[in-house]
C-alpha cells in the first residue's frame, strides 16, 4: 500500500520486513482519565496496554492475535523514517468460516495507538454470537443498559434488531441526537480556473464525507480530514436476532483519543524528517 502527497512528496510505504533500523517514537504523557462512564469488560480506551491483556488472560488461556505493519515515509529528499505499528490485539476470533458459518463466539479487540501513546487503545470492541436462548431479548439488554448508563443518545429498535446509541461531544453528553439536527460544512475548491463552494450537511459524531470517521492511523502530510470533528466517544450497543442465534455488539470509540495521536504522530515523522541529518558511509574507497 502506497500513499503520496503531491504537495510535499512524502511517500508511506507499509512493508512486511523492516529495510532500515527503526526510528523511536517519544511518548506521550498518560492520558487523562476519560469523562464519559462507558466500559467493556470495565476496560476504557486510554488504559494502559497491559491492562487490556491482563483481561484478554481472565477470558482465554489462548495467546492473543494482532496484526502489525511497519510504516515507511520517506521525504522528497530521501531522508526515512519507519517503525512498526501494531495494530490491534485480540481475542476469541473465529476466523472468516466461522462468521461466515455463524459459530459461536465471544470476541473482544483493541485497537491500538502506536508508541506514541504506549500502545494504548483507541477502541474496544466487543462481539457476541450465542444461541438466542442464552441470550436476553431486546428490551431486556435495553433495560441493562439504561440502569448502568441512563437513557441513550438514540435507540433504534426494528422487531429483534436494536441499536442503542450514547454520544458524547467536546461539550459533553449528546441527550438526543436526533433532536441536535445537522451541521453545515463548507468546502471551496477551484474548478476550471474559477472558485466554488460546497455545501454539505452532517451529523455530529456521525458519518461524514468530510473527515474522518475511525481511529486508524495512516500518514498524509498536509491532512485535510480531521477524525470526527467535535466528537468526542460514542458507545454503541447493536443487537441482531437470527433463526437459532443471536449477534451482540459493544463498540466504544474515543477519538478525542484518535486525534490526539494522530496529530502527535505526524508532528514526530515531520519533525524528524524536516531535520534530520545523514551521516556520512565509511566504505573503503
Amino acid at each position: 500500500m502506497i500513499r503520496t502527497s503531491l504537495t510535499l512528496g512524502f511517500v508511506l510505504t507499509s512493508l512486511a520486513i523492516p529495510a532500515f533500523a527503526e526510528n523511536e517514537l517519544t511518548p506521550l504523557p498518560a492520558p487523562e482519565a476519560r469523562p464519559y462512564p462507558y466500559e467493556i469488560l470495565g476496560l476504557q480506551p486510554g488504559d494502559p496496554l497491559d491492562d487490556i491483556l491482563a483481561v484478554y488472560a481472565e477470558r482465554s488461556d489462548a495467546a492473543p492475535t494482532s496484526e502489525s505493519e511497519v510504516l515507511r515515509v520517506q521525504s522528497p529528499d530521501g531522508a526515512v523514517f519507519e517503525f512498526t505499528y501494531q495494530q490491534f490485539s485480540r481475542i476469541g476470533d473465529v476466523g472468516v468460516h466461522g462468521r461466515l458459518a455463524n459459530a459461536e463466539q465471544d470476541q473482544v479487540t483493541a485497537t491500538l495507538s502506536s508508541d506514541v501513546m504506549e500502545q494504548r487503545p483507541m477502541a474496544i470492541h466487543r462481539s457476541m454470537r450465542q444461541p438466542s436462548e442464552t441470550l436476553p431479548e431486546p428490551l431486556e439488554l435495553k433495560a441493562q443498559i439504561e440502569g448502568l448508563y441512563g437513557p441513550p443518545s438514540r435507540v433504534e429498535i426494528d422487531g429483534r434488531t436494536m441499536t442503542l446509541t450514547y454520544a458524547w461531544s467536546t461539550e459533553g453528553f449528546i441527550p438526543d441526537l436526533d433532536a441536535f439536527g445537522t451541521l453545515k460544512h463548507e468546502e471551496t475548491d477551484t474548478f476550471g480556473g474559477r472558485e466554488r463552494t460546497t455545501i454539505s450537511e452532517y451529523e455530529l459524531c456521525g458519518n461524514a464525507r468530510h473527515y474522518r470517521n475511525d481511529v486508524s492511523y495512516r500518514f498524509e502530510y498536509p491532512r485535510d480530514e480531521e477524525i470526527k470533528t467535535g466528537c468526542l466517544a460514542t458507545f454503541t450497543v447493536t443487537y441482531r436476532g437470527e433463526p437459532g442465534s443471536t449477534l451482540i455488539g459493544f463498540s466504544l470509540v474515543d477519538y478525542e483519543l484518535g486525534r490526539q495521536h494522530m496529530a502527535e504522530l505526524d508532528r514526530q515523522i515531520v519533525e524528524a524528517l524536516a531535520g534530520e541529518e545523514v551521516e556520512a558511509s565509511d566504505m573503503d574507497l
